[in-house]
């Protein structure tokens, strides 16, 4: 596998077969979280139907806080105050929802187009790397990375090989160096993404243009 990199006027990575399999999966499991939990539109059409205040009293109690840690990084408390923080997601959620499953979805687009080659324009990039960005977050959250020392002995668990012995549960240890692995590629992909679209900004004190 390639990080980004610029060639002409898109951003390139490269991956095999099976690393755009597994990516393509988890980014369909980012998309499925995000589908959990949220308003129910087909309810609340139902009660606009009959009564547009029950609409509006449906929409304000049908938005809870996630109880699934990875879908609470997604879409965390706006305060420490709950009246503050239910207003704010009874307000956004939906709209928030909505916006980081369509970077997904052209996430998803860009792995399903390519054969080895996935390639991002500019104008997409930031979309590209906010949906890396997510999926990297429920990924972590899932191996409960809070610290770098955490993230540095994903590192350390890739690269190490420990003799059976030495794991109390040889399974849940492949399972976890598996994941770590998919952290570490979506962790590749996103870095440099972010590096390019940055280098791609106007130098501070330039003329436009």
């Amino acid at each position: 596998m390639q990080g980004f990199r610029r060639e002409g006027d898109a951003y390139v990575a490269r991956l095999d077969a099976a690393e755009r399999a597994v990516l393509l999966d988890v980014v369909d499991d980012v998309v499925s979280l995000l589908a959990e939990g949220g308003p129910s539109s087909v309810a609340r059409g139902r009660a606009a139907a009959s009564h547009p205040l029950d609409a509006l009293r449906m929409e304000a109690e049908d938005v809870q806080t996630p109880t699934d840690p990875a879908l609470r990084r997604l879409l965390p408390d706006a305060s420490v105050d709950p009246e503050v923080t239910a207003e704010f997601r009874r307000l956004t959620e939906a709209d928030l929802r909505t916006a980081k499953t369509d970077h997904l979805l052209r996430l998803r687009a860009a792995l399903m187009a390519a054969s080895l080659d996935v390639v991002v324009v500019p104008s997409e990039a930031p979309r590209i790397a906010a949906a890396l960005t997510d999926v990297r977050l429920v990924v972590s959250e899932r191996l409960e990375v809070r610290t770098d020392a955490d993230a540095d002995a994903l590192y350390h668990l890739i690269g190490s090989d420990p003799e059976p012995s030495d794991v109390a549960d040889p399974r849940a240890q492949v399972a976890r160096r598996f994941l770590a692995t998919v952290y570490v590629v979506l962790s590749l992909l996103q870095e440099s993404l972010v590096e390019l679209m940055l280098e791609a900004l106007p130098e501070v004190g330039s003329e436009p243009g």
